[in-house]
């Protein structure tokens, strides 16, 4: 089995994503596969391989969703696939899909630009403050914004519409951590908590002018419970049977899905950590 796997330069800048790239080569390898990694130059050759694994940031507007439809229609095995990128990058597409198959998540509600009094007042009443402002593609916590009152709220709305068409607004949970539930085939992959740094109040928080990124947790993923894993695996039915990462709070009145995502982060030595042979699953999911 050929396999491709597709990044950019940036995938191999930080230590820890470079070397778990390497853990799926070598592991392929052993398996019997050829891996070889493949950039935008080497679109053209997609045809010679019979599975494409993408690595490199996913939206549709990005060189990796050309990939991706171009490797589903020359028949090779995809991960992340065309319509699983088409879900996972939209915030408003997956706003629709939690409402309409009752996911336990946010408070939340669509807003338009709509500052009138009695919209304002819907908002505040309906999501209370401080509100988490989304636009609808968003990556690692960017234009991902909280307002602590009105003013706040006004000003960040009007800045996010300029790039967006409409914004995803939600009930603020307050927590020290996201569970990280990492799905494939619809099974748990991996189990993690994706810690809120201090002074923050989300996983990737600007502390006194500066990114600091929480600390990952990995625990054993025979470990989830019942509650978290049922949710986890129904939502990624309705998505596809690919990899996804779910961001999910857990609060007083049960878990609450923030998001699901494709291509979730891998790293060595942070969600690998306990369940060492998530690079074999996926290559068999590959193969």
């Amino acid at each position: 089995m050929k396999i491709a796997c597709f990044v950019e330069a940036y995938n191999f800048n930080d230590k820890s994503e470079r070397n778990a790239l390497l853990m799926f080569k070598s592991t392929a390898e052993s398996m019997g596969h050829s891996f070889e990694f493949i950039f935008k130059e080497d679109i053209t050759r997609i045809p010679e391989y019979d599975a494409m694994f993408i690595r490199a940031t996913t939206d549709p507007s990005n060189s990796a969703y050309i990939v991706s439809r171009l490797a589903e229609q020359s028949g090779l095995k995809v991960i992340d696939d065309p319509h699983s990128i088409r879900i996972c990058s939209n915030k408003v597409i997956q706003h629709d899909l939690f409402q309409k198959n009752n996911i336990p998540s946010p408070k939340s509600i669509l807003f338009y630009g709509d500052y009138s009094r009695e919209a304002l007042d819907t908002v505040f009443r309906t999501l209370g403050l401080p509100v988490i402002i989304k636009t609808p593609y968003t990556r690692f916590s960017s234009h991902v914004e909280k307002a602590n009152n009105e003013t706040e709220f006004i000003e960040l709305a009007k800045h996010l519409l300029r790039k967006a068409k409409v914004l995803v607004l939600q009930e603020y949970i307050q927590s020290d951590f996201d569970w990280r539930v990492g799905i494939l085939r619809n099974e748990v992959l991996y189990l993690c908590k994706y810690c809120i740094p201090e002074g923050g109040w989300k996983v990737k928080s600007k502390i006194n002018g500066r990114n600091v990124w929480g600390e990952t947790i990995a625990l054993w993923r025979n470990s989830i419970s019942p509650e978290l894993k049922e949710i986890s695996i129904r939502l990624s039915k309705y998505v596809g049977d690919g990899l996804y990462g779910l961001d999910i709070k857990e609060t007083n009145d049960g878990y609450k899905v923030i998001e699901i995502n494709d291509n979730p982060s891998i790293y060595d030595g942070y969600e690998d950590a306990v369940d060492k042979d998530i690079y074999e699953k996926i290559i068999n999911a590959l193969t």
